[in-house]
């Protein structure tokens, strides 16, 4: 059995993508049902929560997702009070420019929004933590859409995160707080000759 601490849950059509750390080593990883499928939205997991769990590492089907583990089974241990609090020495992140994330792979699409593709270059993991240097706004979009966008006075270029947990989003995302963020699976928008990965807000930690 090996202890792992979820760190996000995000949504999907019809399911749930759940994230976590394996205890010690510290290991991004991502939990699937035995099938291999993702978690039901009536899941067990919940953001905070430590679990003492059987886990079967899945092959990658294809980089960047490499963290794909079968959840065969779980018990649960206790709740952290302070996520931020526990994380920060144990995750370490440093204040970094965006354009360092994903090994410096990511590319940004006219309206901000980031992804990788394979042409520039796949990074080997599909989660990262980061804590921004500058602030990041709420904008909601279509009523359901929430995005956040970066105010970086330094770069002509906008940063547009789409937010996709399940806390609360708050309005304003101050320097240097420890954000979650996740590379979305591979998807070909309509217009555009090549598959994709983007990157979205996973989870916010105050």
């Amino acid at each position: 059995m090996t202890k792992i601490l979820v760190v996000c849950k995000t949504r999907m059509k019809g399911a749930l993508c759940v994230g976590a750390l394996v205890a010690g080593s510290y290991e991004r990883i991502r939990l699937l049902t035995p099938d291999g499928y993702q978690q039901p939205e009536d899941t067990q997991f919940n953001v905070g929560e430590i679990w003492e769990c059987h886990l079967v590492h899945r092959p990658p089907l294809r980089k960047p997702h490499t963290e794909d583990m079968l959840v065969l089974r779980q018990d649960f241990v206790q709740r952290v009070s302070n996520m931020r609090e526990f994380l920060m020495p144990r995750v370490k992140p440093a204040p970094a420019h965006q354009s360092t994330l994903f090994g410096g792979l990511l590319q940004t699409t006219d309206t901000g929004s980031a992804y990788i593709d394979e042409r520039a270059g796949v990074p080997d993991h599909a989660h990262e933590f980061w804590q921004p240097l500058h602030e990041l706004r709420l904008k909601i979009e279509q009523e359901t859409r929430y995005y956040y966008i970066l105010q970086d006075p330094g770069s002509a270029t906008k940063m547009r995160l789409r937010y996709v947990g399940l806390e609360e989003a708050p309005a304003r995302l101050p320097p240097g707080c420890l954000l979650h963020l996740s590379l979305a699976r591979w998807w070909q928008p309509r217009g555009i000759m090549e598959e994709r990965c983007y990157l979205q807000l996973s989870g916010v930690f105050m």
